[in-house]
C-alpha cells in the first residue's frame, strides 16, 4: 500500500509526504483552531449563597430570586449553597411534596440558577422530613445534597482550590434536643458530626476553606443572638484548623461581623428579614431581603451582599 500523499507546490510540481506525517498536521490545524476556553484552567470559583429562603412563593422570594438570577448570570456562576430553612413552616413531607415545585422549581427558573445547589439543612427543615430533602436529589439534577453535613470541593486554578464544609447545625441546639412537643425525635449524634468536622478540616490541602451552616455562632441581635452550643464545641476545631470563614443564616438580615480571628457572615434575608442590633464586633449590618455573591480566586476572596433590588450593600474582601 502506499503509504505517501502527493501535495501541489506551485505550478504541476508536486511533493510527496508520509500519510501519518498529513494526518498528524491536520489533527494539530483542527487543535489550534479549537476556542481556547475549552483548555483553559478555571481562575476562580464564582457561586451565589442565600439562606431562609422558603418563603412560601411570597412575592419577597421571587425578587431575591430574580436578583439572584441576574448575577448568577453577571458572574458566571457555578453553583449555588442554601445554608437551611429551605422550607420554612413545617418543612416539607417528602420528595414529592408539591412545594418543591410551588417553591423550588417555579420559583429558580431562570437559566443562570439551572446550576448545582449545595444545601445545609436549618430548624425549619427539621420540623418536616429532612431525609426528604437528601431524597429530592434523586429526582432534580441541580440538587446535590448528598447527606446532613457534608463536603464540596471546587478547583480554582491548577494549584489552588476551594473547601467548603457543609455542617448540619440543629442537632447542637439544647431547645431543639428537648423539645418534644413537635414530635422531633433520633436527632443526630453530634460527637460523631464533631468528629467528622475534625478529621475533613485535618486533612484538607485546600489553600480556602469555608465552613457553612445554619446557625450562627455569633450574631448581634436585640436578643442574644450567640449560639453557645456551637461556640462550645465548633468553634475550636475551627480555630484549630485556622478556618477563616464561617458563613450561615437563621437570623434575618444581613451581617459582618470580625471575632476570634475570624470572619462571620449572616445571609438570612431569602424570603424576609428583621433588624439587626449594633455590637462591637460587627463590621455591617441590614436589615433588608438579600443574599451573598462571591468570587474567589488564588489570592482574593470577595463577598458581596447583595438585596432584592440588585444593589450592592456591602463588600467584603480578605487576601491570601
Amino acid at each position: 500500500m502506499n503509504n505517501l500523499i502527493s501535495f501541489p507546490f506551485g505550478g504541476n510540481s508536486r511533493k510527496r509526504f508520509p500519510r501519518n506525517l498529513c494526518a498528524s498536521f491536520l489533527i494539530f490545524a483542527v487543535f489550534l483552531s479549537l476556542p481556547s476556553a475549552l483548555f483553559a484552567q478555571p481562575k476562580s470559583a464564582n457561586f451565589i449563597i442565600v439562606s431562609d429562603m422558603g418563603g412560601f412563593a411570597s412575592e419577597n422570594q421571587k425578587s431575591v430570586a430574580a436578583a439572584m438570577g441576574k448575577e448568577a448570570s453577571k458572574i458566571d456562576a457555578r453553583f449555588v449553597v442554601t445554608l437551611g430553612d429551605n422550607y420554612h413552616g413545617k418543612g416539607i413531607t417528602s420528595e414529592n411534596d408539591p412545594r418543591w415545585k410551588t417553591e423550588f422549581e417555579d420559583i429558580y427558573d431562570v437559566k443562570s440558577l439551572q446550576i448545582p445547589w449545595y444545601p445545609c439543612l436549618g430548624n425549619h427543615d427539621y420540623e418536616g422530613n429532612p431525609q426528604a430533602e437528601i431524597n429530592y436529589s434523586k429526582i432534580s439534577p441541580r440538587w446535590k445534597f448528598p447527606a446532613r453535613y457534608y463536603t464540596q470541593e471546587e478547583i480554582i486554578d491548577s494549584s489552588t482550590s476551594l473547601l467548603i464544609v457543609h455542617i448540619d447545625t440543629s442537632p447542637f441546639i439544647d431547645a431543639y434536643r428537648n423539645d418534644t412537643s413537635k414530635g422531633k425525635t433520633g436527632w443526630p449524634d453530634i460527637a460523631k458530626q464533631l468528629s467528622w468536622l475534625d478529621s475533613v478540616l485535618a486533612v484538607s490541602k485546600a489553600q480556602w476553606t469555608i465552613v457553612v451552616g445554619h446557625h450562627p455562632l455569633f450574631a448581634s441581635t436585640a436578643k442574644n443572638g450567640d449560639q453557645k452550643e456551637l461556640i462550645e464545641k465548633v468553634l475550636p476545631i475551627l480555630q484549630k484548623h485556622h478556618v477563616l470563614f464561617y458563613i450561615c443564616g437563621h437570623q434575618h438580615f444581613l451581617q459582618y461581623l470580625r471575632k476570634e480571628n475570624m470572619h462571620f457572615l449572616i445571609c438570612g434575608g431569602g424570603s424576609s428579614f428583621w433588624d439587626p442590633a449594633p455590637g462591637k464586633d460587627v463590621v455591617f449590618e441590614k436589615g433588608s431581603l438579600g443574599f451573598l455573591s462571591v468570587q474567589i480566586t488564588k489570592n482574593l476572596f470577595r463577598a458581596d451582599f447583595i438585596n432584592s433590588e440588585e444593589k450592592i450593600l456591602y463588600t467584603v474582601t480578605v487576601q491570601n
